[in-house]
Formats: C-alpha cells, structure tokens, sequence
C-alpha cells in the first residue's frame, strides 16, 4: 500500500468533485466541485484545483469518469472531454493515476460508507449473507454498477433499450407521445424526466423544479409518479440479473430529489407487488446514498490499492 497524499476526483457530466486523501481517508477539508461549463478541459479544471493545494505533493491518483475507460484513457460521454494517465501522471508529477467508470468508483465506496451516508428505503426481515450489491445511478446519464466482494464492474446500462415493460408504461401514461424514449436513460436520465414532464403537461421544466413542485403542480405530481412506478421496474430487472443480496443503492442528483416526492412511495408500493421473483427481491435491501461525493471515497478505495 502506497503512503503518501492521493488526488480523488468524480468527474461527472455536470460537475467534477476533487479531493485529497490518505490511507486514513478523504480530508474533508479538500472537497471541492467544479461545474464543468467553466472548463474547456478537465485538464483546466484540475489546475484551477491544484492552484489552491499548491504545497501538496501527490503520491498517485484515482479518477471516476462517467464515460468509457480505455486501459490509460477515458473519455466523458456527454462531454467533449478526454483523459490520458501518462499526461495526467506528468501533470501531477505523481507516480500513476487511475481511472473507472464512474458508478464503478460508486460501487467501491459501498463497504466504506457510514450510516449517515446513506437511507435506507427499505430493508428485508431476514438480512441475506451475500458479497453482491449493485447502485443504480440517475442524473445526467443513467449507468449501474454490481459490486462483488471489492470487485466493481462497468457497464453501459443507460445507452441500452428500455424493457418492454416500461415501453409500454410510457406509451400507456403519454397515450402515443413515448416518441424519443428509446433507451433506459432516454426516460430515467433528468433529461428524461424532463421530457416526461413536458409530454404530460405541455410545458418545460428542469429537473430539479419537477420534483420541488409536486404538491403545488398537478402535472409534476403525476411526472413523478409516472417516473417512480418506470425507476421501481428498472430494479426489478436489474435486481433479478444481478442478485444483489447485501444491497441495491441508488444515487446521483435524480435520484435525491425525485427521492423528496410521492415517488419514493409509489417505488416501494410497486417493489411489494405480487411477481413470481417476488420472494428473492424480498431479501434485497433498498437505500440511497445521500453524500453527493460518496464516490471519491472509492477513488480512494482504488489508490490505495493500486488498482
């Protein structure tokens, strides 16, 4: 295990969070996040970080990108962003830097998270031994994570076709207007939400105001319904492909606010119903992660082991 200081950054499709770290965790005191609109490059976004931890050598970094990784590159998926270690590395003048998919740097945070970084939305009678949990992350794009023991696999869920289900959810609640909803991240993604919201009511609204507008406007009310009842058969789905007995974890922006709205019961009451699986999703605890930057507790994961 390497000593020294460890450079941790989240680099999402609306913002990057940086940090610094140690074998004994993330220094709080170092987080900071960065809207990626003020940056042509995330090479310009991590000197402005590193203009203000100047004195601070780095021992090696990890970095979660919410994109492809390619061995030494990534590349973000809804930027025009790209990353190559070995510049990085120059860069930094550190010795390697790292790089995963971004829900993949998530997953590995789960056996590190305190209590109070996540709530539980629902937990089974009977707790299931198991080393296979999965988080399911909605903001800017829609991807997953399974997680079995410290091993994370990337995936691509988000750009795959929605389930038949689903379709036909859409097309029974838009009554012929699901034109553009195609892929999982098409409905479930804040674009998709949005583009719900506009489908339904006619009008456009931003994420965010969609789920902090629910008791005073009908349409968002019934957008976040419509949204609850398509995320519960998503993890339907992916629970049932991936068995993940120690847990299914939701996180990102979406998830949080849509979390705050009459979704969150709609999601469990649709979770409860009657399905020939229905015994083995009853042993699969439901939280969200609540801590916006849960995720460079990952990347720190993966400094220090190297890997």
């Amino acid at each position: 295990m390497g000593e020294g200081t460890y450079l941790l950054a989240d680099v999402g499709g609306t913002n990057t969070r940086f940090a610094l770290g140690t074998r004994h965790g993330v220094r709080s005191d170092t987080i900071m996040r960065f809207r990626n609109d003020d940056f042509s490059t995330f090479s310009d976004a991590l000197r402005s970080y590193r203009a203000q931890h100047i004195d601070q050598p780095i021992h090696s970094a990890a970095m979660a990108v919410a994109g492809q990784i390619m061995g030494q590159c990534a590349k973000l998926t809804n930027r025009d962003w790209s990353f190559d270690a070995a510049k990085l590395a120059h860069e930094l003048a550190c010795g390697q830097v790292h790089f995963v998919n971004d829900m993949s740097g998530l997953a590995r945070a789960i056996p590190v998270l305190s209590p109070a970084q996540t709530s539980k939305l629902q937990s089974p009678e009977t707790p299931c031994q198991s080393n296979q949990s999965l988080v399911i992350g909605l903001g800017t794009g829609v991807n997953v994570s399974a997680l079995l023991g410290v091993t994370a696999l990337a995936a691509e869920i988000g750009h795959t076709t929605a389930t038949t289900r689903m379709a036909q959810i859409v097309e029974t609640a838009l009554q012929g207007q699901q034109s553009g909803f195609v892929t999982i991240e098409d409905i479930l993604s804040g674009r998709g939400l949005e583009n719900l919201y506009q489908c339904l009511s006619g009008s456009a609204l931003p994420a965010a105001e969609i789920c902090q507008s629910y008791a005073q406007n009908a349409a968002a009310h019934k957008t976040c319904l419509l949204y609850g009842t398509l995320l519960a058969e998503l993890i339907r789905e992916l629970a049932l492909h991936y068995l993940p007995r120690n847990g299914i974890y939701l996180s990102g922006s979406v998830a949080r606010g849509i979390l705050e709205t009459p979704a969150k019961a709609q999601i469990i009451n649709s979770l409860s119903q009657d399905h020939p699986m229905q015994a083995t999703m009853d042993t699969m605890p439901l939280s969200l992660i609540t801590d916006d930057a849960a995720a460079l507790l990952g990347c720190l994961e993966i400094a220090k082991a190297g890997a």
